[in-house]
């Protein structure tokens, strides 16, 4: 039932592995009373089961599958899939950058297990799997991959009772320190057919103005961005980029396309794994994210070639609610901001002492 798999080079073998079960049904409606809380719900054998995302124990590499001993009633009028499907299914999935890792990475399993089982099909949510809305990436990441692919998309409040169900655990947990080159790899492997695009300026900022026009409230404005935008426009002339304007490939295109890629720390900050040699990203950082994303981001392009440099020590924030993590921010000076920009736009910072 529990299957292990051997990443070559790779940490984290005590953790990847796989579980096949027959005969089991799922919902997609978020039932299970046990923790954690899902939007999948399994039953095996008159069980829950565990289909993610508890991730002290997914890190543990915890086998367990049942989540329960308790009896538990299988859902009535299931539809019937006489398919061999795979789970593709991370309820972090809709957070852009824990996507590409607790998500995107269980592909590496999926592309795996076809090589014995041509006729394994993907089953994603009808959430996760749309053309318009937050999620609408996901559907463009596994179209990129696979093509004209004909998922099994589970849909809201229906019950289903599959023939062979695979449920991947977690191939690498966001942000743990190491064991991500993997699915580096399949990013690059993809982006790589993605041209590059014609630009005019030798920079870009990537802009958190598109959240605030969406209304979409995280409360880690930074209250002088407009600001920071204005003095960009006049002494650098870099383009002024709001990604939610873009759908993959076009965000693919921008952060392969520009020489200089200046934004703050947020989870836009993984789309550095489109870039290359000729790419160099600035990281303007947010006060309580610093420490751990430049972290990660000195590996990511550690790996991939690009140059990075992180301005630390630049904002302060604006609460200081220890129990919040997403407190408004604000620059310091940003005049001397631009001056580092400039060094970095003519190359006299690599002449600093």
């Amino acid at each position: 039932m529990i299957e292990y798999i051997n990443v070559p080079n790779n940490p984290h073998k005590f953790k990847q592995f796989y579980c096949t079960l027959d005969d089991a049904y799922l919902t997609n409606d978020n039932a299970s009373e046990f923790f954690p809380k899902e939007f999948i719900t399994v039953v095996h054998e008159n069980k829950y089961v565990k289909v993610s995302i508890d991730k002290d124990s997914e890190k543990r590499g915890d086998p367990t599958i049942y989540l329960n001993d308790d009896y538990v009633i299988n859902p009535s009028n299931p539809l019937i899939i006489e398919e061999d499907i795979f789970l593709l299914y991370d309820n972090a999935g809709r957070n852009y950058a824990h996507f590409w890792f607790d998500f995107f990475g269980r592909l590496y399993y999926y592309d795996l297990l076809k090589k014995s089982n041509p006729n394994l099909k993907l089953g994603i949510r009808e959430e996760h799997y749309e053309y318009k809305g937050k999620c609408d990436y996901i559907k463009q990441v596994i179209n990129l991959c696979y093509g004209d692919i004909s998922p099994v998309i589970f849909k809201s409040k229906e019950s289903y009772k599959i023939q062979k169900l695979v449920i991947p655990n977690s191939f690498y947990w966001f942000p743990e320190g190491y064991g991500h080159e993997p699915i580096i790899d399949k990013v690059k492997k993809m982006a790589s057919n993605i041209d590059k695009i014609e630009v005019s300026t030798n920079g870009c900022y990537i802009s958190r103005q598109d959240t605030i026009k969406r209304q979409w409230n995280h409360k880690r404005n930074l209250l002088n961005e407009i600001e920071l935008i204005d003095k960009i426009k006049i002494n650098l002339n870099y383009d002024i980029i709001e990604l939610m304007d873009y759908d993959i490939i076009g965000k693919i295109q921008i952060f392969k396309s520009y020489k200089n890629i200046i934004q703050q720390n947020g989870a836009a900050n993984v789309n550095v794994m489109f870039s290359g040699l000729e790419n160099t990203h600035i990281i303007i950082s947010y006060p309580k994210q610093a420490d751990w994303m430049n972290s990660k981001l000195n590996q990511f392009c550690n790996y991939i070639g690009s140059n990075l440099i992180v301005l630390e020590d630049v904002g302060v924030e604006i609460s200081q609610d220890e129990e919040d993590d997403n407190n408004p921010w604000k620059l310091n000076d940003i005049d001397n901001l631009i001056d580092i920009f400039k060094q970095i736009d003519d190359g006299s910072i690599w002449d600093s002492p």
